[in-house]
């Protein structure tokens, strides 16, 4: 049954992939007002969905209003200018985003550039809709992006969901797990020698391998195998970012569980502008946990 449910799903979302924006919603925040000892009182009774943006949000209104400085004012002496080259695949280039802002990859920049020890970030996306690990491994070969990898400070890769929808398209109505399983060491050992090809021209660049998600979390009810596949396959690139040097794991799984809080885009593939917010947020949050101001000898630092 599952099958049946699944083929019709993708029927619907491969057909629906071609949308690219969606309209704009802006959420209005509810307002209570209340009348005590003859005064007025408004009280925002409004949680935002990311609590820990909006503080930072709110920090850095309250030193703008009060000191009349922007963070971009506070500056370490020896803050640097850093290069920022994307790579993979729609995730990468921000495909869903209604505000095409270039997805997670714009937000990153942004965020990057408030901290003290960088003083700007120069983004370079090269995310392309449909890319596949091989397809990568070949430009890569072929020297395509040999200039950009030499000069590149940091470096984000997005890769896995095309791959796995290759074998789902190939396989609709004959899918087994067994597929999976065998293209999985494949997909692996093709991704360690794109790590590979990206040392051979730049030998200590800061690299952030992103895992992807189940979009068929929230169309299919019934339980299927691709959880459990999904889960198996971010299990093996984190696997990959741990035997490499300055090689870091970025989970995003568990983001796109559901769509409760409105994170993916019409399409139902994508995320949309809320679901990129989230990840640029939980790829800080990897960048932290790995110790990115030890992998890029102090370049990238979150602090003084």
């Amino acid at each position: 049954m599952w099958r049946l449910l699944l083929a019709l799903c993708l029927i619907t979302l491969l057909s629906a992939c071609s949308v690219s924006i969606d309209p704009e919603t802006a959420e209005e925040i509810p307002v209570e007002k209340s009348i005590q000892n003859g005064a007025s009182m408004i009280s925002d009774i409004a949680p935002t969905l990311e609590e820990e943006q909006s503080r930072t949000e709110r920090l850095k209104e309250i030193i703008s209003d009060v000191f009349h400085i922007e963070l971009k004012d506070l500056k370490a002496e020896n803050a640097q200018d850093i290069i920022y080259l994307a790579l993979g695949d729609s995730l990468t280039r921000g495909v869903g985003d209604e505000k095409q802002d270039y997805g997670y990859t714009i937000r990153l920049q942004k965020e990057l550039e408030d901290w003290p020890m960088i003083n700007s970030v120069e983004l370079d996306n090269r995310g392309k809709n449909g890319r596949r690990s091989n397809q990568l491994l070949t430009l890569l070969k072929k020297g395509h992006y040999d200039e950009e990898l030499a000069n590149a400070n940091l470096i984000t890769i997005t890769l896995g969901g095309n791959d796995v929808m290759k074998i789902v398209k190939k396989n609709l109505f004959s899918m087994e797990k067994s597929m999976f399983d065998k293209e999985l060491p494949l997909f692996i050992k093709r991704y360690d020698k794109i790590i590979t090809e990206i040392r051979l021209r730049n030998a200590d660049v800061p690299i952030i391998l992103i895992g992807f998600y189940n979009p068929m979390s929230i169309v299919v009810d019934e339980i299927t195998p691709f959880d459990p596949i999904i889960s198996e396959w971010n299990t093996e690139i984190e696997k990959l970012s741990q035997v490499n040097s300055n090689v870091c794991f970025a989970p995003v799984e568990d983001l796109f569980v559901s769509n409760e809080d409105l994170v993916y885009h019409v399409d139902f593939f994508h995320p949309n502008s809320t679901g990129y917010d989230r990840m640029a947020t939980r790829v800080i949050e990897s960048m932290q946990a790995c110790d990115i101001e030890s992998m890029s000898n102090g370049l990238i630092g979150f602090g003084e």
